[in-house]
């Protein structure tokens, strides 16, 4: 057991000293009877009777211990008890034997009157210690019984001015105090209440002045059944002549310390402000709502429109009358477009053009009663019974078309400034509707011009077959292009049947349904296949069908152009049938080719470590090498050919560092060619770029090449420079890229001048005569069998043409005579 454990456990059995003391004190009566039988011959009930008062103190002392340890107190209080008991026994214990040893000591003898006195004595003085003890102990009651009410008092004056109404209640859920929010908001009697079970008070009398009494009362219960938790929920109290109507945010909670521990407190708050403000909101929005369905509404007519918004601005208004007029420009006069009355007693607008004559003229939004809101003193639509009126002016484009107003027969209140704002947004809808339907004539007008026109392009239109078709497919109309096309008159396709045209594998299909359908739900479809002629041959043809609408919007049919591309699939069909030769033959050279190549270079590096000491085999062996090498990058630059003469719009170029691509070249060739002289000059800075991708080394090392293997100096000379220049180039508009096709087409197709950037090539060769320069860049299959054939220049051109670029050869001034060539290499710039 731990100490704090014992000392619990110790002054918790402390009584057990009070009635030890009882036991031993009990020894004095007991004494002096026996001493007053034996020694004076007293009686037994003599001497009893003398010591019955000793005795039943001490009975009353030894029974009072056992009555302080039955007692359900703290252990401290017991302790405090038996301390008491114990202490005082002992002092006065202990003067008594001071005087007693003081007695004897000095005199002999005992003095019984004064050990009586001093028992008097000693009682005064525990009595007076007693009686001081109690006396602070009240005052200090008291002061805390005044503290007590102080705080209750301002308690009650703080919670009492609270708009938030409060229920305490006891551990039994009784009502011990509720302030006046409380009275006020439940309608009930504050003294009534107090004291009063909170639940029977709920079921009685609380839970039926509510919206939904069940919810409430269930609710609340719930709260008291297991009072462990917090509660909260909004509930609807309804008003009658005690209370207002409110809305309640109820919030409870259980009292853990204190005078009411185990009870519970209640806050009811007042929410009525918010919640009114969300039906304000709710409204609002609604209100918006059913606007904008009138707006977006295409199946209302423009009148309808605007009786379905007068209809919601005498609603939002609380408005007897509404009306919609336009100002007669020339008289000045109203007159009404649209009218509502809620009795149907008034026609046209009476009087009411006084008041609008005041809108229109201060050009806002007004508002009136027989003492007017924000204009000047009138009596608008006095004669007529109306006393409130507001309107607004429409304005079509800039020009005052007319005005929208309410009015009423009763005197209101001012309108606030969002009813003023939807009357303002009613009449500027007006205006923006008015101004649509307007610029819709005039469109429908131009649209009608422009059909007219458009028929008679139609019919002198001969390369396209343009008709049209009602709605289940038949054709109602044909033009010279489409006879030139199908091969049908006038006369014998109009009324006819489209799916004619289609093969009869297409009509199997489903195809020309499944194009009307589309055309129908998106608007157009295109398709591109097989049609039939009328002498049933057939043509490959790109169509597109395009719904038609009349003026209303009702789908009346399809318009469909066709255009005959036989030719062109046949060309693409050709182009596409050589570019799978030419892919087929770039698959040998990479596959077959090169890994024989690189076969027969892996067993001539076998031959090579076996005949390390055999000269005529290593001569040879070199000679292997030395082919094999070549034929490799002969493989390469096949590679790179095939690449670039099967390109077209969609090949893909980006921008490529000019100068990097030329300094690596000029590097390659200074090391392949030691014999040769290399100068360069004012070469394009680090920034440059140009319309290329990776294969531009290419052209660089062929051209350079070129200029150093078909020179016959003993020192072939080669200067390289840069210059700045315009090239006038085809522009593919889809891409902004330049066009790589070799006779682009106008319609698809810009001309162009860009920037563009010269790499100049120069020799001391033996020069090009101008006959066959032309020719030098032709070069190619035909010339493989003869060795230094000019096939790279040949790629050069092709690759040139690809980026958008040129190749040209001209003299090289630098040099005596006619010898030396320059090519010029034109780079279109990235940017």
């Amino acid at each position: 057991m731990g100490r704090k454990r014992w000392v619990a456990h110790l002054a918790e059995r402390s009584w057990v000293g009070i009635t030890l003391l009882g036991f031993l004190l009990l020894a004095i009566p007991f004494y002096d009877v026996w001493d007053g039988v034996s020694s004076v011959s007293w009686s037994v009930t003599t001497t009893a009777v003398e010591n019955s008062v000793l005795l039943l103190l001490a009975l009353a002392l030894t029974y009072g211990g056992y009555w302080v340890g039955t007692r359900e107190w703290a252990s401290r209080y017991k302790l405090t008890v038996t301390r008491w008991s114990l202490g005082v026994a002992g002092v006065i214990a202990a003067l008594y034997a001071l005087i007693i040893g003081s007695q004897v000591w000095v005199l002999g003898r005992l003095k019984p009157w004064t050990l009586a006195l001093n028992g008097v004595l000693f009682g005064a003085v525990v009595a007076f210690g007693v009686g001081v003890y109690n006396a602070r102990q009240e005052r200090m009651r008291a002061d805390l019984e005044q503290r007590r009410g102080e705080y209750r008092t301002l308690t009650d004056d703080v919670l009492d001015t609270s708009d938030v109404a409060t229920f305490v209640l006891d551990d039994e859920f009784d009502v011990v105090w509720i302030n006046r929010a409380t009275a006020e908001y439940f309608g009930l009697d504050r003294e009534a209440v107090i004291g009063q079970d909170k639940r029977s008070l709920v079921e009685t009398e609380i839970a039926d002045r509510f919206e939904d009494p069940e919810a409430f009362r269930e609710r609340v219960l719930s709260s008291y059944d297991d009072n462990t938790g917090v509660e909260e929920f909004e509930c609807h109290i309804l008003g009658d002549e005690d209370r207002d109507d409110r809305w309640l945010e109820h919030w409870s909670r259980p009292i853990e310390n204190g005078r009411y521990a185990g009870g519970r407190i209640e806050h009811y708050t007042d929410i009525t402000p918010i919640r009114r403000r969300e039906r304000e909101l709710e409204y609002r929005e609604r209100k918006l709502r059913e606007l904008y369905d009138v707006f977006a509404d295409p199946s209302l007519t423009f009148d309808e429109q605007v009786d379905g918004l007068i209809a919601i601005g005498r609603d939002l208004l609380e408005a007897d009358y509404g009306a919609f007029a336009c100002l007669d420009s020339e008289s000045g006069e109203h007159e009404t477009d649209v009218v509502q009355s809620g009795d149907g007693d008034v026609e046209g607008i009476p009087l009411a053009q006084v008041c609008c004559e005041d809108a229109v003229r201060e050009a806002r939004t007004l508002q009136f009663e027989t003492r007017p809101f924000d204009g000047e003193s009138t009596q608008c639509g006095v004669d007529a019974g109306f006393e409130t009126y507001v309107g607004t002016p429409v304005y079509e484009h800039d020009n005052l078309y007319g005005t929208l107003c309410f009015l009423d027969r009763e005197e209101g209140a001012s309108f606030d400034d969002w009813q003023l704002a939807m009357v303002e947004l009613m009449g500027n809808w007006l205006g923006y509707e008015l101004n649509r339907q307007h610029l819709l004539e005039a469109q429908q007008e131009a649209l009608r011009e422009q059909e007219a026109k458009l028929e008679e392009f139609v019919d002198t239109v001969d390369n396209y077959a343009i008709f049209t078709l009602d709605t289940e497919g038949h054709v109602t109309s044909w033009n010279q292009g489409a006879a030139d096309i199908k091969g049908y008159t006038e006369a014998e396709i109009i009324g006819e049947d489209f799916r004619t045209f289609y093969p009869e594998s297409l009509r199997e299909d489903g195809v020309p349904d499944a194009l009307l359908a589309e055309a129908a739900e998106t608007g157009q479809a295109s398709h591109e296949g097989w049609r039939v002629r009328k002498d049933g041959t057939k043509f490959w043809a790109d169509v597109t069908i395009a719904a038609r609408y009349d003026e209303a919007g009702e789908h009346v049919g399809y318009t469909k152009v066709v255009e005959d591309l036989t030719d062109q699939r046949a060309h693409e069909r050709e182009l596409e049938h050589q570019r799978e030769r030419l892919e087929f033959m770039n698959r040998i050279l990479r596959h077959n080719i090169l890994n024989g190549l690189n076969l027969v270079g892996a067993r001539t590096e076998i031959l090579d470590r076996q005949f390390v000491d055999d000269p005529q085999a290593q001569t040879h062996l070199d000679t292997i090498d030395d082919r094999v090498a070549d034929l490799s990058a002969l493989i390469g630059t096949m590679r790179a050919f095939m690449d670039a003469i099967v390109a077209d719009d969609d090949y893909e170029r980006y921008p490529v560092a000019l100068r990097a691509a030329l300094d690596a070249k000029l590097e390659l060739a200074e090391n392949s060619y030691p014999g040769a002289v290399f100068e360069t000059h004012d070469l394009p800075d680090s920034s440059t770029e140009v319309v290329a991708d990776d294969l531009i080394g290419e052209i660089f090392e062929n051209t350079l090449s070129n200029a150093v293997v078909h020179n016959d100096k003993a020192t072939p000379r080669v200067e390289v420079w840069a210059s700045e220049t315009t090239r006038e180039v085809a522009i593919n508009p889809e891409t902004g890229m330049p066009s790589t096709s070799s006779t682009p087409s106008s319609a698809e197709t810009v001309r162009e001048e860009r920037d563009a950037v010269v790499v100049h090539i120069a020799d001391n060769g033996p020069g090009i005569p101008d006959e066959e320069r032309e020719a030098v860049l032709k070069k190619g299959v035909s010339e493989i069998s003869e060795p230094g054939n000019g096939f790279g220049l040949y790629l050069v051109k092709e690759m040139m043409e690809t980026y958008g670029g040129t190749v040209q050869i001209r003299d090289n001034d630098a040099v005596d005579g006619d010898e030396g060539t320059v090519f010029d290499l034109v780079f279109l710039r990235a940017d």
